[in-house]
């Protein structure tokens, strides 16, 4: 039984977690089409895990490039598709039957792991109940306006929301670009499905619905390439959306009731967010002084938002970064909420 912790705003583990961690034979699976620029990368932050790592498999998906040789080069074991799967679910699922470690480890081509963030995620296995565990994602690069935004996005919803979430017992999303599953639960659940643009989030929701466990281990670190301009922003932004419709529209009140205040949570924030804003904004504009009105609640809005992250970047080690990047993030603001 899940027991809440008031101290979970403080990064604090539960409590089983604490225990004792056995040795885990480990796959990591990672799909890979037209990757030639960034897949050895990432097969090298594998092979650098401060736990060993018993197969290195990359789903070559009929790429035109040099991914595969170059993939083979630095020690992966390399199977390519007979024909282009069309999507990354069937792309790992291409390689799953022939998974047979205990935990399996999915990673995008382009995202590079901390050392010890697969070590990291281990304790949480401890609860014999968990299907998956997912990281904590922070851009590869912070150098554009989008790259930033999005650093600041992570660092608030990944420290405060999802941290939330995790207590709570029911999160949203394990992370496509890197999350750990118990393989046997995996193949129980029919691997991962191609029927909307998020199969990571189509797989939590399943998973939680059946009575499994999904966790987000603070503390392990994975930096996937972000969108760097406006165009490859909004296109990713318009897909994650559509995707979480798209399981909206499939699980509906199927899943359970704590996951169901969460997904239907967010979607009332959403709404109400939007008319709350619109409804200060008139009353301030009826006022005399709009201006001191309209400030106050730009810099209220500033705290809320600038404060987790800064204490977040700070318990990384990169204060800078998140002080520097926080105005751009209310620059992109305005591009999420249309």
């Amino acid at each position: 039984m899940r027991v809440l912790d008031w101290r979970w705003w403080l990064g604090i583990r539960p409590r089983f977690t604490k225990d004792p961690v056995p040795a885990y034979d480990i796959t990591v699976v990672i799909p890979a089409y037209n990757e030639e620029h960034s897949i050895a990368d990432t097969i090298e932050s594998v092979k650098a895990q401060t736990v060993p790592i018993t197969h290195i498999i990359v789903v070559d998906d009929c790429s035109r490039d040099a991914t595969g040789d170059i993939a083979r080069a630095h020690g992966a074991k390399v199977i390519r598709a007979s024909v282009n799967q069309g999507t990354k679910a069937l792309a790992q699922n291409y390689v799953l039957p022939d998974v047979t470690t205990e935990l399996v480890v999915t990673i995008d081509a382009d995202t590079i792991l901390a050392p010890d963030a697969i070590e990291n995620t281990l304790p949480f296995f401890g609860d014999p109940r968990t299907a998956s565990v997912c990281g904590f994602v922070i851009p590869q690069r912070i150098k554009s306006v989008w790259e930033r935004a999005r650093f600041i996005e992570y660092l608030f919803s990944i420290s405060l929301c999802k941290a939330g979430q995790n207590n709570f017992g029911a999160i949203l999303v394990s992370s496509g670009c890197f999350s750990v599953f118990r393989t046997d639960v995996l193949k129980k659940l029919g691997g991962f499905k191609a029927r909307t643009m998020a199969e990571d989030m189509d797989f939590t929701w399943e998973a939680q619905r059946e009575g499994y466990h999904i966790y987000c281990a603070q503390d392990a670190l994975c930096f996937p390439l972000d969108p760097s301009t406006a165009r490859i922003y909004i296109a990713q932004l318009d897909r994650w959306y559509r995707s979480f419709f798209q399981n909206v529209r499939i699980h509906r009140w199927k899943v359970n009731r704590k996951l169901a205040c969460i997904i239907y949570g967010e979607l009332a924030s959403a709404i109400v967010s939007q008319g709350f804003f619109l409804l200060f904004l008139s009353l301030a504009m009826r006022t005399s002084s709009p201006g001191y009105y309209l400030t106050w609640g730009m810099l209220i809005d500033l705290i809320v938002v600038a404060l987790p992250c800064v204490i977040k970047g700070a318990r990384m080690g990169m204060l800078g970064k998140p002080i520097l990047s926080i105005p751009f993030y209310f620059v992109v603001r305005p591009v999420n909420q249309f």
